[in-house]
C-alpha cells in the first residue's frame, strides 16, 4: 500500500477518536430496546441495530496500487421479541450493504422464531435462527472483537454448516447453569430442498465455569469473571446431485474457549477456536477436507472504554492467514460504540491490505 494510505489510516483512528468524544455528550439509549406492551401473558418490545461504515480495500493483483474507498450502511436490523403466554418469539428484519460497492442490497429475514419451554428446564425452539456451531457465529456480529467475523466460522458458514438455517432443537441448562446444551434438525441452506433426504444434525455443548450471563460477547463490563469451553459438531448423509447420486455427505466439528477476567487495571479477554470440515460428492471423492481456527484478544481499559484488540485467523491449509488489529470505544457496552481495524493479509506482498471504520447503535 502506497505511503499515503499509511497517513489515511492513522487520520481515520484519530477520527473514531472524535467521534467518540462526541457521542461522550449524547444520552445513552434505552437498555434492551423499547418495551411497546406488557401484560400478564404478553410482551411486545422494539430494537434497532445500525451500523454505518467506512472502509479502504486493496483491490486486484498483489504489490498494484488500485485501491478504493467505500462508505456504506453495513447492517440494518429492525427487531422485534417478547412473550406470549410461556413462549418467547422472535423476529429481525435486515437490510445489509446498503451502498457497498458491487453489492445489491435487499430486505430479509434474519431471525423468526418461537421457543417453548417444555418443563424441566428443556425448552423447544422452531423457526429461522442460529443454529447451535461455531462461536463465532452465536456472537452477534454486534459484538464482535473485530469489526467483522473471520475466516474460521465464514468457511463452515459457506458451506452451510454454520449461521441461520432453518429447524428446531431442544436446548436447556443444567449443573446449575454452568452446562448448556443444544441439538436439533436443520436444513441446510445452501444446497435444493429436493437434494437433501435427511436433515442435517447440528449439536453444542457449553461448560461456563465462571459467570453464566451473556457469554456470547467478545467484551464483557463489570467485575465478573467468565470462563468457557464449548464443543459442536454436524452432520449431514445422503446428499443427492442432479444424476440422482445419494452417497454425499457433509461434516463439520469445532472447539472453541473463552475467558474474559478483571486483571490490572482492566479487563483481559481472549477467545479460541478450530473448525474441521470434510464434505463428500454425492458421485464419491472430496470436495472440501479443511481446518480453520482464529485466536483473538483483547484488553478493556480507560473505565472500561477503550479495548485495543488482535486477532488471527487461519485459513484452510494455511494458505491464507489474516491478522486483524484495531481499537474498539464503548459508550454504553455494545449498545453504542465506534470500532477500528486494519486487516494485515499474509502472501499478497503488500503491508497492509485494508482498514474499517464503523460505529453502531444497538439496543
Amino acid at each position: 500500500m502506497r505511503t499515503g494510505h499509511f497517513g489515511f489510516i492513522a487520520r481515520s483512528f484519530a477520527g473514531a477518536l472524535l467521534v467518540h468524544a462526541f457521542m461522550q455528550l449524547l444520552p445513552p439509549p434505552a437498555e434492551g430496546g423499547v418495551e411497546i406492551v406488557q401484560k400478564d401473558d404478553f410482551s411486545l418490545e422494539l430494537g434497532l441495530r445500525l451500523q454505518p461504515r467506512m472502509e479502504i480495500e486493496r483491490v486486484g493483483a498483489p504489490g498494484d496500487t488500485m485501491d478504493w474507498r467505500d462508505f456504506l450502511v453495513r447492517r440494518t436490523r429492525i427487531k422485534i421479541d417478547g412473550k406470549m403466554h410461556a413462549a418467547r418469539y422472535k423476529f429481525e428484519w435486515k437490510i445489509d450493504r446498503t451502498d457497498q460497492l458491487g453489492a445489491k442490497p435487499s430486505a430479509s429475514v434474519e431471525n423468526a422464531y418461537v421457543q417453548y419451554p417444555l418443563g424441566r428446564g428443556v425448552e423447544l425452539r422452531a423457526g429461522l435462527y442460529d443454529l447451535p456451531y461455531s462461536r463465532d457465529r452465536l456472537t452477534s456480529d454486534s459484538k464482535q472483537l473485530a469489526v467483522d467475523r473471520g475466516t474460521v466460522s465464514n468457511v463452515p458458514d459457506a458451506h452451510g454448516l454454520a449461521d441461520n438455517a432453518v429447524g428446531f432443537h431442544f436446548l436447556g441448562k443444567v449443573a446449575g447453569d454452568r452446562a448448556e446444551y443444544a441439538v436439533g434438525l436443520f436444513d441446510n441452506r445452501t444446497k435444493s430442498a429436493e437434494l437433501q433426504d435427511i436433515p442435517m444434525v447440528a449439536g453444542r455443548l457449553d461448560l461456563n465455569f465462571g459467570s453464566t450471563k451473556s457469554v456470547f460477547n467478545d467484551a464483557h463490563f463489570g467485575n465478573d469473571s467468565w470462563y468457557s469451553l464449548g464443543l459442536n459438531g454436524s452432520y449431514q448423509g445422503a446428499i443427492e446431485d442432479s444424476t440422482g447420486g445419494d452417497d454425499g455427505s457433509n461434516a463439520a466439528l469445532g472447539i472453541d474457549g473463552m475467558i474474559d477476567v478483571p486483571t490490572g487495571p482492566g479487563r483481559l479477554f481472549a477467545r479460541g477456536e478450530i473448525n474441521a470440515l470434510e464434505t463428500k460428492k454425492p458421485q464419491g471423492g472430496t470436495a472440501v477436507d479443511t481446518t480453520v481456527w482464529m485466536l483473538g484478544l483483547g484488553y478493556l481499559v480507560l473505565d472500561q472504554r477503550l479495548q485495543p484488540i488482535v486477532r488471527f485467523d487461519r485459513g484452510g491449509g494455511g494458505t491464507r492467514d489474516m491478522t486483524y488489529v484495531g481499537v474498539n470505544f464503548y459508550q454504553k457496552g455494545h449498545d453504542l460504540k465506534v470500532q477500528a481495524d486494519i486487516r494485515l493479509e499474509a502472501g499478497t506482498g503488500n503491508s497492509v491490505d485494508g482498514g474499517r471504520l464503523q460505529a453502531q447503535v444497538d439496543f
